[in-house]
């Protein structure tokens, strides 16, 4: 089952053939380090990639592999300047199929993640992959999802606690299963006996809200065991929300709604959030802000939330995105080791292909944009569908969904 953001990035692509903007020159400071070519490559990599923490990264694409269900792969930089892929594994449908989420690391070297389909019942799986001495790595099914109540569409990276347990969301399912519920939240818990899953919050079909409907991206854990994400509908106004989860003394969560969107302020959340030092989140929306520069739904915005001592929270547009230098804000976004943060668009640009804009803290808002990237299409990238992530030297790395030499993806590099 697809969800929601396939049916978006749809969306999305359609529109931008549509829209004739303007063309500006420019200098792009942008290079392809890798085309993806799908089989046995992969396609279509439309997740943040995460640093192996010796110059390389892991990702994983959502079609492509050896069996087209999509694969992981690890890309590494060599002496000569060249960047090397290697697949470390494809999914064939039973195992998993459509990676759609970003990978976490646990400290043995382990990859962890989700995908959106296949498995036991259909619904997706979480899985652990081990490092091997040859390749593929191995593969160990956490959980198979789908099997009535527990959610079904995992499109959300992993995050792990102090504990060792795993947290997640899935698009669909819930307490009633099947579509009957607007997704879940989740958490697995490691045990002799394997991985044991445990529903923390399902929400219900209702669109209109006022509670939250079809989360997205995974939850973002505070150092008192809270649990914040978003939801791309629902919400008092229906354009979506975000949540809080906290922990009772028996073990369940009680959820609050924290902010509701209202379109001026934002629609349609689709990354997970970011805190920075003080306990404020950080995210983006896909639509929604000035709908006068972007008629009738808004560009997207980019957004803080800011915590206050009763437990209150207050949202702040940073900044608005406009058709000229992309819209349809995409995350999760990044900070650099001065305070700038990054996040990337869809669409628009100068070249109607996406962006990657920087936003420089100001004590007013809106916060200064600059335009980081316009992507041209091929040989270049097209369709950014993740925030980018940043190194200790400034630079930026992030996927396309489209676009290279095979026009079936690329990974990036900004220097500054």
């Amino acid at each position: 089952m697809p969800g929601i953001r396939a049916l978006h990035s749809t969306f999305v692509i359609l529109i931008a053939f549509l829209i004739s903007l303007p063309f500006a020159s420019a200098a792009p400071k942008e290079r392809v380090i890798h085309t993806f070519h799908g089989n046995p490559d992969g396609a279509n990599p439309s997740v943040r990639l995460i640093s192996d923490g010796h110059g390389g990264f892991y990702g994983t694409a959502g079609t492509g592999g050896e069996f087209n269900e999509g694969c992981v792969f690890h890309l590494a930089p060599g002496s000569d300047g060249a960047w090397r892929e290697s697949i470390l594994y494809s999914f064939s449908g039973p195992d998993g199929d459509s990676p759609d989420s970003s990978l976490i690391f646990d400290a043995a070297g382990n990859l962890y993640g989700t995908t959106a389909a296949g498995g036991a019942f259909s619904g997706g799986v979480a899985f652990e992959l081990s490092p091997s001495s040859s390749l593929p790595w191995t593969e160990t099914v956490l959980h198979n999802f789908g099997n009535g109540t527990d959610g079904s569409d995992p499109q959300s990276e992993l995050v792990f606690d102090s504990a060792g347990n795993l947290y997640g969301t899935t698009q669909f399912g819930g307490a009633s299963g099947g579509f009957e519920n607007g997704g879940t939240v989740y958490r697995l818990s490691p045990g002799s006996g394997g991985w044991t899953e445990t529903i923390l919050y399902s929400f219900p079909l209702n669109y209109g809200g006022p509670d939250g409907d079809l989360p997205a991206g995974t939850v973002a854990i505070d150092k008192a065991g809270n649990l914040y994400g978003v939801t791309q509908a629902g919400g008092f106004y229906g354009y979506g929300s975000i949540f809080e989860l906290t922990p009772s003394s028996d073990g369940s969560y009680r959820e609050r709604i924290i902010h509701s969107f209202n379109l001026t302020d934002g629609s349609l959340p689709d990354a997970t959030l970011v805190f920075d030092s003080a306990g404020n989140l950080y995210g983006t929306t896909t639509f929604g802000g000035d709908t006068t520069l972007c008629p009738p739904n808004g560009c997207g915005t980019v957004f803080r939330l800011q915590r206050h001592a009763d437990r209150t929270w207050s949202a702040t547009v940073l900044r608005a995105l406009k058709q000229a230098d992309g819209w349809c804000a995409i995350g999760p976004v990044a900070f650099d080791s001065a305070g700038n943060l990054y996040a990337a668009a869809e669409c628009g640009g100068a070249y109607g292909w996406g962006s990657v804009l920087q936003f420089i803290p100001s004590s007013k808002v809106p916060w200064p944009e600059r335009v980081v990237h316009s992507f041209i299409n091929s040989p270049d990238g097209r369709f950014p569908s993740a925030g980018v992530i940043v190194d200790g030297a400034g630079h930026l790395f992030g996927t396309t969904i489209y676009g290279g030499t095979a026009d079936l993806g690329t990974v990036f590099e900004i220097v500054p």
